[in-house]
């Protein structure tokens, strides 16, 4: 029989085209050829496992006599005996709890995961992948199956794989979660007790103070304990918090987080920390660590919410009193609270009888970035004694890590006329245009560049019909024999592409065609949005949402302000300008 001449295929494609689009399919042909030849359940399965360990700081030693290295050795052996599984990576997490999964290597093993680079996961036992019941429950009956992820628990004969596994799972991650929770109340009876004795076992020491590690007390700094005084003294003479930040600038003293790094020899950090700010002033002028006596329990967490942490009242604090030299007298330290607290509630009945005015709405919610970080720019008042807004960046100014060094600023009502006359501007200029395209398009000019554009979309639909015909036709060739499984891929993905591409042309045509009809019609949601703001005298905050894409703002105070529709007055602007060429 002879054979079949070859059909369908592309009509052209250069060698180097043909490399690359060999290249692209080749995992797929491999595959496609492999289920033609060789059935499926034939096909050996070969797991990627990945060996996770964990180990708690609190457990680390001296309860659970464990290491990491003890746990991935075993790990590995029992890899070793398993005849469809290889090692594709080993991930360990030191001093993490297993209360919550925001542990580094962990997420770095969900990346692969997600990657699909591993699909097996092996941890010794039940309690290594986490104690927390419902998370844990969370990733080995769903997370994982999503993924088509294998979980093993070497110890405890966990296997995902095999059915009935699970059965036992609920009340061994029961019984962890039980063992963690047991373990928090110890640790936190634990530190009560050496609170009380006095000791300052975990934490970084207040400014003006070190830490004995012997003694497990608190003790002066010599080098820092005279600013402290000073500060204090500096507040009772009258002087604000930023007017004694100031000062201790300009007098040269590093600042509390500098001088931290500075001690650690981080010389790159202590650079890049912030100078005197009033909230370290604020800070020091009410820590009672600085009148003698050790302050606890500050803020909350707990094993049921262990990424809730927030500051509870003072009421509820621990202090134990005369646990360490103090840096103030008791006297000096109370005259300072009632001073701030006396400050405080002149400042609030200063601001009640001001009667300030509410923030204005802010017109462009998303829409008003900042040129220089790139964050939103929001309404603002100019200062806590007047009712000036501005529009400006919300990257706090003393936050040098946003690394915002702008912070341009434009009034509120200004920003407002300006967009107003730019969106005012471009409906007059669009209707301009509009009304001359429509003239152009009774001439004879309209009439010959409708009837181009009518050829050029014939001629794009036809060679898309042929292209489609010949992908249609492939299959019949491959499976005649006449084609290889690697060239029904290449040329499927190269009509597919050419399809796309054909698809888009004419598209882009019929647009183009749009243009030149005698009856022009602008975009139906502009001219709905002309007709409802053209008569408007000034900005409206549904104004702003229909026209309004973006408002850049710089350092200057100018703003870049961006269009919905401006693609549609480039349009006509690019349509009169060939009318012109044309003349």
């Amino acid at each position: 029989m002879a054979r079949k001449s070859r059909k369908n295929l592309p009509v052209s494609m250069s060698v180097s085209e043909s490399s690359l689009a060999m290249d692209t399919v080749t995992e797929s042909a491999d595959n496609l050829m492999l289920q033609t030849s060789v059935g499926l359940e034939s096909i050996a399965t070969v797991y990627h496992a990945a060996i996770y360990a964990r180990l708690s700081y609190e457990t680390e030693e001296n309860r659970e006599r464990d290491t990491v290295e003890t746990q991935i050795a075993y790990l590995k052996n029992f890899i070793d005996r398993q005849e469809d599984m290889e090692l594709a990576d080993i991930y360990a997490d030191v001093s993490f709890s297993g209360t919550n999964f925001e542990r580094p290597e962990f997420e770095r093993m969900m990346q692969d995961i997600r990657a699909g680079k591993i699909d097996t996961v092996i941890t010794k036992d039940l309690s290594r992948l986490g104690r927390n019941y419902i998370d844990s429950g969370t990733y080995i009956e769903r997370i994982f199956p999503l993924f088509h992820v294998r979980y093993i628990a070497v110890n405890d004969d966990f296997d995902t794989k095999r059915e009935g596994t699970d059965l036992t799972m609920p009340l061994k991650n029961i019984i962890n979660e039980w063992y963690a929770r047991d373990l928090s109340n110890k640790m936190h009876a634990s530190y009560q007790t050496m609170w009380k004795n006095g000791e300052y076992i975990y934490g970084r020491p207040p400014y003006g103070y070190r830490k004995d590690n012997i003694a497990k007390k608190l003790v002066v700094d010599e080098q820092t304990a005279p600013v402290v005084k000073k500060i204090f003294e500096m507040y009772l003479s009258g002087m604000t918090y930023s007017e004694i930040a100031r000062e201790l600038q300009q007098e040269g003293i590093v600042s509390p987080p500098k001088y931290r790094y500075l001690e650690q020899g981080n010389r790159e950090k202590a650079d890049k920390a912030r100078d005197w700010h009033h909230l370290h002033v604020k800070t020091i002028l009410t820590n009672r660590h600085y009148a003698g006596d050790s302050v606890h329990a500050t803020r909350e967490g707990g094993f049921n919410n262990p990424d809730k942490d927030r500051r509870v009242s003072e009421e509820h604090w621990l202090i134990i009193p005369n646990t360490h030299e103090p840096l103030v007298s008791r006297d000096m330290f109370a005259e300072v609270q009632k001073k701030i607290k006396s400050r405080v509630q002149n400042l609030h009945a200063h601001n009640a009888a001001l009667e300030h005015e509410k923030a204005p709405e802010n017109f462009f919610p998303g829409k008003g970035i900042c040129a220089c970080c790139r964050k939103n720019i929001g309404v603002v008042r100019s200062n806590s004694g007047s009712n000036h807004f501005y529009y400006r960046c919300t990257t706090t100014p003393f936050n040098r890590h946003m690394k915002c060094v702008a912070h341009g600023k434009i009034k509120y009502q200004e920003l407002h006329n300006v967009v107003f006359q730019v969106i005012k501007s471009h409906m007059k200029l669009c209707m301009e245009k509009t009304e001359q395209t429509r003239e152009r398009n009774r001439s004879s000019y309209g009439v010959r560049q409708y009837r181009f554009y009518a050829g050029e979309i014939a001629k794009v639909q036809n060679s898309l019909r042929k292209v489609k015909s010949r992908e249609r036709g492939l299959y019949e060739d491959y499976k005649d024999g006449i084609i290889t499984s690697e060239e029904y891929l290449q040329y499927q993905q190269s009509y597919r592409q050419q399809i796309a591409d054909l698809e888009q042309s004419a598209e882009e045509l019929l647009e183009r065609q749009g243009y030149y009809q005698k009856d022009f019609l602008p975009d139906k949601e502009w001219v709905a949005a002309v007709k409802k703001f053209m008569g408007k005298r000034k900005l409206t905050k549904e104004m702003a949402d229909v026209f309004v894409e973006r408002i850049v703002l710089d350092k200057e105070g100018n703003v870049e302000i961006t269009l919905k529709y401006d693609d549609f007055l480039k349009e006509l602007l690019q349509t009169a300008e060939e009318e012109c060429e044309n003349d």
